[in-house]
């Protein structure tokens, strides 16, 4: 018997076909006469005969024919949405696609696997996780340590013994002692309590699979005590792109991430609304079902686990490091294309300068300046044309480009993945609070990495002006030909110093 999942006025219902030849009208219908059981004024609706409404499916949103039968337009298990004509959306209505749609319909699941041990990951796999071009899977030394320190947990529940997080409550019920029976409440609670910390859209996709991953990454490192078994489950929710719904705002930086990660948890353990390319938004339960998962059953110390962290933080300032990155070696092309069209020297470049004052990131850039203009290899014939002119140096705005290095120092502290506030080590059979949950470490190198796109920005302004100042270029006032006729590029420097 098919069984499709249709979204009707911000609710999903489960509706089963008898056969493959009803048709997609009456799979509507029935969808809205469900809709209307459920609702004590029947929705508005005196008859389901008076509703009109078309049905599209929620991957792509591409229209369907009310004519056609389930089995020629729809998968098993679908998820559909039937819209109602004269509905006028809600603010608080969540679209079953975010914004793109476009990019989800055509989405294919990888192929190919990123093996995560906690320690090895990069800013460059992060982001790919992010755009889904890789499944996951542990390494097996990253399971051999999970296994050791999720066995101490267990034998502190069977011992009963006194232990914040574990076996009592949290914050100020720290010294509130649980009960043993009531071990797996304590931990479907403090996520469900926590999670109505965030507020705002969804994050993307994109984001939320990068928070996801990154949040496996942590917990492979082995110090959480989270079990092999659920972690599994949290693997395979990523791999089937099944992404929960985490609000944008929320974090407070100084806790952690904990209201973000405890969306997080919350669809996993099958509460609140996930995403993934095959269903659109619907409720957690019914898109972990579209995709043969079992919602998580938290054991003790489980939700502690997955909400305590910096991920969110983390995992948007590895996003904004790959930007930057992006955005500092195209300055560097620019600036150079820049300091040629001038006259600029390469004097400013030489290798014994930047040896001098060692700073990883001047250095860099003043080898890309070097690869970039007059070398042996790539003589300039702009630069040979005033070799013996009487200029001495450059303005800053050229001559200092090197100095200006956006990523210097922010990598590392960026991929600084604080495991947790309570760190099980196996080896010592010990659990301890500490503070790696803050957020200050992660903080600092993002202004930091602020300032630096800042910096960048401010200077290639300056570098606009000295193009189009023919005092200061040599060149035609604004790059033009016939100024005063055509305004070139006034209004573009103007821009510029505006942003």
């Amino acid at each position: 018997m098919p069984r499709y999942t249709v979204h009707v006025r911000g609710e999903w219902l489960a509706v089963p076909c008898l056969d493959g030849t009803t048709t997609i009208r009456w799979l509507g219908k029935e969808a809205v006469r469900r809709y209307m059981k459920n609702k004590p004024d029947n929705g508005g609706f005196a008859s389901v005969e008076e509703v009109k409404f078309y049905i599209r499916r929620c991957k792509g949103l591409g229209l369907l024919d009310l004519d056609d039968t389930v089995e020629e337009a729809l998968e098993d298990n679908e998820f559909v949405e039937v819209v109602i004509e004269g509905d006028i959306m809600s603010p608080d209505f969540i679209p079953s696609q975010p914004e793109g749609v476009h990019l989800y319909s055509k989405y294919r699941e990888p192929e190919q696997y990123i093996s995560l041990d906690g320690n090895s990951l990069t800013t460059e796999d992060l982001v790919s996780l992010g755009k889904g071009l890789y499944k996951i899977k542990l390494t097996p030394e990253a399971e051999a340590k999970i296994n050791q320190s999720r066995e101490l947990i267990e034998r502190i529940v069977k011992e009963q013994t006194v232990v914040y997080g574990i076996t009592t409550g949290f914050g100020k019920f720290a010294r509130t002692v649980i009960p043993n029976s009531k071990l797996r409440e304590l931990q479907v609670n403090l996520v469900r309590s926590h999670s109505a910390g965030s507020v705002g859209k969804p994050l993307s996709p994109e984001r939320s699979r990068m928070l996801l991953a990154l949040r496996i990454n942590v917990l492979a490192k082995g110090y959480s005590g989270i079990s092999l078994e659920t972690l599994q489950q949290v693997i395979e929710a990523f791999n089937a792109s099944c992404l929960p719904y985490i609000p944008e705002k929320g974090t407070v930086g100084a806790s952690g991430d904990l209201a973000p990660l405890s969306h997080l948890a919350l669809g996993l353990i099958g509460e609140g609304k996930m995403w993934s390319p095959k269903s659109g938004w619907a409720d957690a339960k019914y898109v972990l079902e579209a995709h043969g998962l079992r919602p998580i059953t938290l054991k003790p110390k489980e939700g502690l686990a997955l909400i305590n962290g910096t991920q969110m933080i983390t995992s948007l300032g590895c996003e904004a490091v790959e930007r930057a990155g992006a955005i500092a070696r195209q300055a560097d092309i620019i600036a150079a294309l820049t300091l040629e069209v001038l006259k600029g020297t390469t004097r400013a470049f030489d290798t014994d300068i930047h040896t001098v004052r060692p700073h990883r990131g001047q250095v860099e850039v003043a080898f890309r300046f070097r690869s970039l203009l007059d070398s042996d290899h790539h003589p300039s014939e702009i630069a040979e044309s005033h070799r013996f002119c009487d200029r001495v140096q450059d303005a800053y705005t050229m001559r200092c480009c090197p100095q200006f290095p956006v990523l210097e120092a922010v990598v590392p502290q960026c991929l600084c993945l604080n495991p947790s506030l309570q760190m099980v080590f196996a080896e010592r059979a010990e659990t301890i609070s500490g503070g790696n949950f803050h957020g200050e470490y992660p903080a600092k190198a993002l202004d930091y990495l602020a300032i630096g796109v800042h910096e960048l920005a401010a200077i290639s302004e300056r570098r606009i002006e000295r193009l189009c100042n023919p005092s200061l270029s040599e060149l035609p006032a604004f790059l033009v030909t016939e100024g005063g006729l055509n305004s070139g590029f006034m209004i573009a420097h103007c821009t510029a110093a505006a942003l």
